[in-house]
């Protein structure tokens, strides 16, 4: 039974970072308890200010002012629930500070589908699509392929796009007629410079508070310049001092309808790749030698999502999703330990059972909000073109970016292709993410046809160390290996190759290249006996001096090669396959 439980559920395992220097605390630090609470105050603040996506959903499914509020306080305590499960490490969470909110990318998805087929209908498709989550995160671990870093970083960059057409609406006051306000511009630019500012040059405690302090200073600007919405704080009085969240909705039963479940699954797919970005982010910022992101830790975060999914569904709440404004605020504060993602969760069910606090906290100024979201994407938007280009660029890795991007930003540029789809189509092809996310997969399974995995070279001896190098090189980019990988694989052939003749061998050596996405993997093929590697063992310095006679300083520097084959490569070892020796090599990736 355990055994089953850790293939259903892998448990989280050791982690193995190389910390960076800028952090403050990294993933498995325990801040002091007062900065645990200061920070994940900070992020619950941060999340609770986009409750007003669940605003706009409680209100466009037709809701009274009571039910909306009940609306609301439901979908703060599921997203309380959401956070704390993926803080704490666990078999159901990442285990790191991924803050929920409700999905802004399926909020026009949630009301289309409750208005045209019912409240009933969007809750029945929520539940299925966070089944299809928790039985898709088995499958993540194989899919490296599906997902690499390009397609990744596709969703992460257009994910920041989505955000600019927001941000900048709300920061500079655009009005349906077309207008802005300078008050709304000066706010905006309030919160951004401040945030900037202190994220750069105030002491260390400080930059801890750059998004607070950034919102509550373009919030004093929003009241001085008129651009905060008057009267607010008299709709506080129609609020409850108390409630108790996922009470006072009346629900419908679910219901299970093929069009909506369809849609459903698509923008799950999408939250998926969401959440990927957002894991692999975080990976990022806490290993100053990152590689890879652990697809065991997606799986994990994967299966928590979809739990949580079902629950929002069962409530009739509209989804969550993973805050790329709170991914900014760790960066700038340099704190991601997971206990203050712990803490945030925390905060926000408790927060749910105060109507009046995230009444207030919904007030925040539009400009306010509006800033604090072109930062993100400003953020996202760089962090996504490092994703795509981690890996060596090759014609098909570059049509697979270039096109996905072009899809997507067309949709965003061209709102009018949404008019002219098929109908069925539309709730799709209306959000450029979606568009731009679905054609970076279908595009990298397209081209990736015809590429060969495993690649064969016969090495002229004249000029075999820069063959072997320029055949990795290109083999590399065509299979999208990472630069590093594919040049240090090619100093330890060269070093090999060296070894090789040094030792005796005579004739051609085949050099045979592979790659799966995890390990990059070189054979070479060579007359003779095997080379001995001695376990990579090297002389120290005194006795590399003393070694006396060719012979023994000969067999000195054969250990000295050997250790340094040992420390360029993953793996290495050194056998034979009947008459022919072999000396094989693999490389992490």
């Amino acid at each position: 039974m355990p055994a089953l439980l850790d293939r259903l559920l892998p448990p989280p395992r050791p982690w193995k970072r190389a910390r960076p220097e800028e952090l403050l605390y990294a993933l498995n630090e325990a801040p002091p308890v007062g900065l645990t609470l200061n920070m994940g105050v900070q992020h619950a603040f941060l999340s609770l200010m986009f409750s007003l996506y669940a605003v706009v959903a409680g209100q466009a499914i037709g809701l009274e002012p009571a039910g909306v509020s009940a609306f609301v306080s439901g979908s703060i305590f599921l997203l309380g629930v959401a956070t704390l499960l993926q803080a704490v490490p666990s078999r159901l969470g990442a285990g790191m500070i991924l803050v929920a909110i409700p999905s802004a990318a399926r909020l026009s998805i949630f009301i289309s589908v409750a208005g045209n087929y019912g409240l009933g209908a969007a809750m029945g498709a929520t539940i299925v699509s966070g089944i299809a989550a928790i039985g898709f995160a088995r499958l993540i671990p194989r899919l490296r392929a599906v997902f690499p870093p390009e397609v990744i970083g596709v969703v992460v960059l257009m994910l920041g796009l989505s955000l600019v057409g927001t941000g900048l609406s709300r920061g500079v006051g655009l009005t349906a007629a077309g207008d802005v306000s300078q008050a709304a511009i000066v706010s905006a630019l309030a919160t951004i410079a401040c945030i900037i500012a202190v994220s750069l040059w105030a002491p260390p405690a400080l930059r801890r508070l750059a998004m607070v302090v950034g919102a509550l200073a373009g919030t004093l600007v929003a009241v001085l310049t008129g651009a905060a919405e008057p009267g607010g704080l008299a709709s506080l009085s129609a609020l409850p001092p108390l409630a108790v969240p996922l009470l006072g909705l009346d629900l419908p039963a679910p219901s299970f309808a093929l069009a909506p479940i369809a849609v459903f699954l698509v923008a799950q797919l999408i939250g998926v790749m969401d959440l990927f970005g957002g894991v692999l982010s975080m990976d990022k910022m806490n290993d100053a030698q990152w590689r890879r992101v652990d697809m065991s830790v997606v799986a994990r975060a994967v299966t928590g999502m979809g739990l949580v999914h079902v629950a929002q569904g069962a409530a009739g709440l509209l989804a969550s999703g993973t805050s790329s404004a709170n991914l900014g605020l760790a960066h700038a504060t340099g704190v991601t330990a997971w206990r203050v993602g712990a803490a945030a969760g925390l905060v926000l069910m408790a927060t749910a059972f105060f109507p009046t606090v995230a009444g207030l906290i919904a007030l925040t100024p539009a400009p306010v909000i509006g800033g604090i979201l072109v930062y993100t994407a400003a953020f996202l938007i760089v962090s996504g073109m490092g994703l795509a280009t981690s890996r060596m660029m090759n014609t098909q890795r570059g049509f697979t970016v270039g096109l996905a991007l072009v899809c997507g930003t067309g949709v965003m540029l061209l709102p009018a292709l949404a008019h002219v789809s098929p109908g069925w189509s539309r709730v799709i092809v209306t959000s450029g993410l979606t568009v731009g996310s679905v054609a970076a997969v279908l595009l990298n399974a397209l081209l990736r046809i015809g590429v060969r995995q495993t690649a064969v070279l016969v090495l002229d001896p004249a000029s075999e160390a820069r063959q072997a190098a320029e055949f990795l090189e290109r083999q590399g980019r065509a299979w999208g290996a990472r630069a590093e990988v594919v040049v240090r694989a090619g100093v330890a052939l060269g070093e090999a190759l060296e070894a090789l003749r040094q030792a005796g061998t005579e004739g051609r050596v085949t050099l045979s290249a592979s790659f799966d996405e995890f390990n990059l993997r070189c054979r070479l093929e060579h007359a003779g006996p095997p080379l001995p590697l001695a376990n990579g063992a090297a002389p120290d310095a005194a006795a590399l001096m003393a070694a006396e006679g060719e012979d023994a300083l000969d067999e000195a520097m054969r250990r000295v090669s050997a250790a340094l084959i040992a420390r360029l490569a993953d793996r290495v070892r050194a056998g034979s396959r009947g008459e022919v020796a072999e000396l094989v090599f693999e490389f992490e990736h």
